[in-house]
């Protein structure tokens, strides 16, 4: 009898060890999101709040209407895969993996009346310089792949941020270039590629800006507007790890807020840091807010192609050999080929449409200093008497 006990126990501990790494895997804490909301970002963010009302009752009709969000018509996205594997064409993420992604995130992005759709073909970048990426090399992979007026994700088997730490992913809040990195097995967890793409409408951390310090948000809520992720459906956050947040989700941490409230997270937040098996849904207020975000970029990102002449008098032909150099630029000059005799204007502008320079040419030979300008994508606008043409130029 004691025989068939101990046999038992041992066929017990069996499973539970077998059960133990699928459990990890569904719940592992988040490798680390290397995006970086900044002081600009949040400027922008709060520029489109006027809208936000507007928008945000839309999007709140449609959960509240009893009308299935299937049946909404919803904006559609066009993203562009970037697949980096070896030199020998080998490894990378595979089409099925990249399909149940992209079905995955529409499936969380329903609620937001968005759509992701793959853009023509894969994009397969066969180099070992980049297969195991590091963000420094980020602007010489995107300068030679990156497509317009798309969402750019690139996968690649693994990401180290400027500080050699392995991360799962990144965008960019400001001076975007429309780009996501992504780690192939953080692609394919269920949750981090919603999490980047969450970034790349403007959401925050549900714990806040700073990933180093307790959140100055309050368990009651009286300060959620101006603090934390500022979005006020969204519990606060004392930054959710494997620590605090058990293997059925249950948040398990002891901290309180400044008043000596017990914090009661949200562990299912997309935009959290809890366990990746257990992020699943966006609040309402978090999918208001991508909405109207979306609402107001889609021309500037989504439009028709901004490298395109536009001439008010369609017999001129004064600006059709406008060219910029160099682009990229090299140093923090700039200078414009033109034909015309006249002197052009320029105007500079930031991708979400913010003005940074203007300025008139009278001939090829004076340079633009943009020493000024942060790294990033940018949109000029060059016109003279009777034409006017619009440049897409890579600092």
């Amino acid at each position: 009898m004691r025989v068939f006990d101990i046999n038992i126990n041992i066929i017990f501990l069996s499973i539970l060890l077998s059960l133990s790494p699928h459990l990890y895997s569904q719940n592992s804490k988040e490798i680390g999101c290397g995006t970086i909301t900044t002081s600009k970002s949040i400027s922008f963010y709060e520029s489109i709040n006027p809208k936000l009302d507007t928008y945000k009752n839309e999007i709140l009709a449609s959960k509240t209407s009893g009308t299935k969000s299937s049946d909404w018509v919803k904006n559609s996205i066009p993203v562009k895969a970037h697949i980096i594997r070896t030199s020998e064409g080998t490894e990378g993420l595979t089409v099925s993996e990249l399909e149940d992604a992209i079905a995955n995130a529409n499936a969380i992005f329903s609620d937001a009346l968005m759509e992701f759709t793959l853009a023509d073909d894969i994009d397969y970048i066969d180099d070992d310089a980049f297969y195991h990426f590091k963000s420094c090399d980020e602007s010489s992979l995107v300068n030679a792949h990156n497509v317009p007026k798309v969402i750019n994700i690139y996968f690649a088997d693994d990401i180290k941020n400027p500080s050699d730490e392995d991360i799962c992913g990144y965008t960019h809040t400001e001076n975007r270039s429309n780009v996501i990195f992504m780690k192939n097995g953080c692609a394919t967890n269920g949750s981090s590629l919603i999490h980047e793409l969450g970034h790349f409408f403007s959401l925050i951390h549900t714990h806040g800006l700073d990933n180093n310090k307790l959140t100055e948000e309050l368990v009651d809520g009286s300060n959620s507007a101006t603090t934390g992720d500022f979005i006020s459906d969204t519990p606060a956050d004392p930054m959710l790890t494997s620590k605090n947040v058990n293997n059925f989700c249950h948040y398990v941490g002891c901290q309180t807020d400044a008043n000596g409230d017990k914090f009661n997270p949200d562990t299912g937040n997309i935009m959290s840091y809890s366990m990746k098996g257990c992020r699943s849904h966006f609040s309402k207020q978090q999918l208001a807010r991508m909405y109207t975000f979306y609402e107001s970029i889609k021309d500037d990102y989504f439009g028709e192609e901004t490298d395109t002449s536009i001439a008010s008098n369609p017999n001129s032909d004064s600006l059709k050999d406008v060219r910029l150099y160099p682009n990229p630029i090299t140093s923090d000059l700039l200078y414009i080929k033109f034909n015309s005799s006249d002197p052009i204007k320029y105007k500079i502008t930031n991708m979400m449409g913010q003005t940074y320079s203007l300025g008139t040419l009278t001939n090829n030979n004076q340079p633009i200093n943009l020493s000024r300008l942060d790294a990033g994508t940018y949109i000029m606008t060059i016109q003279n008497k009777d034409s006017k043409i619009v440049k897409k130029f890579i600092k």
